[in-house]
């Protein structure tokens, strides 16, 4: 069994929420404070036994919109749909079942009266006058729909087992031997922990009686209760003894501890090592235990913040996949690790973004029917840790290649006085002209961010073997969405836009030529196209791609852009449609 879906009203920042989950481990990425911890926390409201009563009356800062002051009618839903094509052998989950594969357990906090029919209202309503209930089956998340299903307990989530890693974790004290350590747990879940246990009893209670046999021992209790006397009087001092281990039965389990062992017999303090190794050290201590202690026919649920905390790239993939292959937990995971978003399990990543209208909402980029085959294999290939960049954006400008990448950025700052960073826009580049994939995935009730797409013009551009000839700008535009995606297409090439002829932005092309140490060639430039303009376009090209290289020049021309630099109007057009959508002022 699984989580299928979760839908929240009115919780936090999330004020008509709902996500769906496909089978296995999740990931949930996105941009900070978008919301991760607090489905976390949403999750926890319903599923986690560990929670007291009370944790789960909440404050007036856990309502939407950040109320001053409640009313009879505020109240917070929460609903979680779990899913199992064996339903029938959890049978104590059958009072929320919703059909043969599915069952619900809604959580709702509202006014009091709300639950029981009062004819006397308090005049002032105060949140002291709220509470919650677990509500059991059902599919609406209407309140009057929820307040007619049947009320249920904890009881009855018998079998659900969650589990919460935070990103606060306290490494050091759970690697360390106490009765409530990871290590201690780990050795309790061991299928022969009761034989070993008295084994190890056996030999430390042997050990700590010849211990405690030296003469030196009762030589010090009787010093330490003498000075006891001495401050606290006769009457109130107690006797006492010293020993290394009590007589009594012990957890044995607290005694024990980690250490690092760089050779044999040589064993260093677990202190000695760094945050990512003693991270990996906890994170499989904790698995390890709970695959130990899972039963047949109860639900596992982990929820893991930030995994990645203090691990290198290829660290944090090799975790990722570990985590991946848990076969008796559902694992969730949020993360900022773009290295983990483009290295995952790609049906499985959740991303967490704020649309236009300000709302958080949830989009897959692999859900069925949103790309084709072969646009899927593509985005896979295509998601290394620089471009899945694009999943942790508020908005997106995709471009053709690295040049675009290397001047958009410095024309937003210099001439428009557009940190694009500041504002988290990314500038994407795809290596092609083929953005169909790219638009679909921000296309309404996907990722609702607003994007932009610069290409090249295509007036020369034909496709092959088609009886209707398209082009790559046309087929962009057909994804575009009215006021959120536009497609800003140049003339001709990014190069040759920018210096169409020899007097714009002359000085800025000469000393790019000069900075890489093709003075000459530029030189020869002007002096071939004097006479010819028309060979303009194909020498400056011919330079740009055969002496200073495509990428160095773009490079060195995002260094050099000033004010005065003169912007092709369909640049202008796309970075203006994205400080409109950002309300940006220019």
């Amino acid at each position: 069994m699984n989580i299928k879906s979760i839908a929240i009203k009115n919780f936090r920042n999330f004020s008509d929420f709902s996500i769906d989950f496909s089978n296995g481990f999740q990931t949930i990425i996105g941009e900070n404070n978008i919301g991760k911890s607090n489905l976390y926390w949403a999750i926890r409201l319903i599923l986690d036994k560990e929670l007291s009563f009370n944790a789960r009356n909440l404050n007036i800062k856990d309502f939407h919109g950040f109320k001053k002051e409640v009313t009879i009618d505020d109240h917070i839903i929460i609903s979680i749909e779990l899913y199992s094509e064996d339903l029938a052998s959890f049978p104590t989950f059958h009072s929320f079942k919703t059909s043969n594969t599915t069952a619900r357990i809604t959580y709702l906090f509202t006014h009091k009266s709300k639950f029981v029919e009062e004819d006397d209202i308090p005049e002032k309503i105060e949140l002291s006058q709220f509470k919650w209930k677990l509500f059991g089956s059902g599919n609406s998340l209407e309140i009057s729909d929820v307040l007619a299903l049947h009320s249920i307990r904890f009881s009855d989530l018998d079998g659900i087992n969650l589990y919460y890693i935070n990103a606060f974790r306290n490494i050091n004290s759970d690697l360390h031997g106490s009765t409530k350590s990871l290590l201690s747990k780990y050795c309790q879940s061991r299928t022969d922990t009761e034989t070993e246990l008295n084994s190890v009893k056996t030999i430390l209670k042997r050990s700590s009686t010849e211990l405690n046999d030296l003469e030196f021992i009762p030589d010090i209790a009787e010093n330490i209760q003498k000075k006891g006397q001495s401050i606290a009087g006769q009457y109130f001092s107690f006797p006492i003894s010293i020993s290394f281990l009590s007589n009594y039965d012990i957890d044995a389990w607290s005694q024990l501890n980690l250490y690092f062992s760089p050779e044999e017999g040589n064993n260093v303090p677990i202190q000695t090592l760094g945050l990512g190794q003693k991270n990996i050290l906890y994170l499989s201590l904790f698995i390890a235990e709970l695959e130990n202690s899972s039963n047949k026919h109860e639900i596992n649920i982990l929820l893991i913040e930030e995994p990645e905390a203090h691990l290198h790239p290829q660290l944090q993939k090799i975790l990722f996949s570990n985590l991946n292959d848990l076969k008796t937990t559902q694992v969730f995971m949020t993360s900022h690790s773009t290295h983990i978003a483009s290295d995952c399990n790609y049906k499985n990543l959740n991303i967490l973004f704020r649309n236009v209208s300000n709302d958080v909402k949830s989009f897959s980029p692999f859900k069925d029917g949103l790309l084709s085959p072969r646009e899927n294999l593509l985005l896979k290939r295509y998601l290394d840790a620089t471009r899945s960049e694009m999943f942790f954006a508020s908005a997106i400008i995709y471009v053709e290649g690295v040049g675009e990448q290397f001047i958009i950025p410095s024309i937003a700052m210099k001439v428009f006085k557009i940190n694009l960073t500041e504002h988290n826009i990314s500038v994407i580049p795809i290596h092609s002209r083929y953005f169909d994939p790219y638009l679909k995935i921000v296309q309404n009730n996907n990722l609702e961010i607003p994007t932009v797409v610069i290409i090249d013009g295509d007036e020369d551009e034909l496709e092959e073997e088609e009886e209707e000839t398209t082009t790559a700008v046309e087929n962009a535009k057909r994804l575009e969405v009215v006021d959120r995606v536009l497609v800003s297409s140049g003339t001709k090439t990014l190069e040759i836009d920018l210096f169409p002829n020899a007097d714009t932005n002359s000085t800025y092309l000469k000393h790019c030529f000069e900075n890489l140490g093709h003075k000459k060639s530029y030189e020869n430039l002007i002096i071939v196209t004097k006479d010819n303009p028309e060979l303009w376009e194909s020498q400056l090209i011919k330079r740009i791609e055969n002496t200073v290289m495509k990428g160095r020049f773009a490079q060195e021309l995002s260094l050099m852009i000033g004010t005065d630099f003169i912007v092709p109007s369909y640049i202008t057009k796309a970075i203006t449609h994205i400080a409109k959508c950002k309300n940006i002022s220019i």
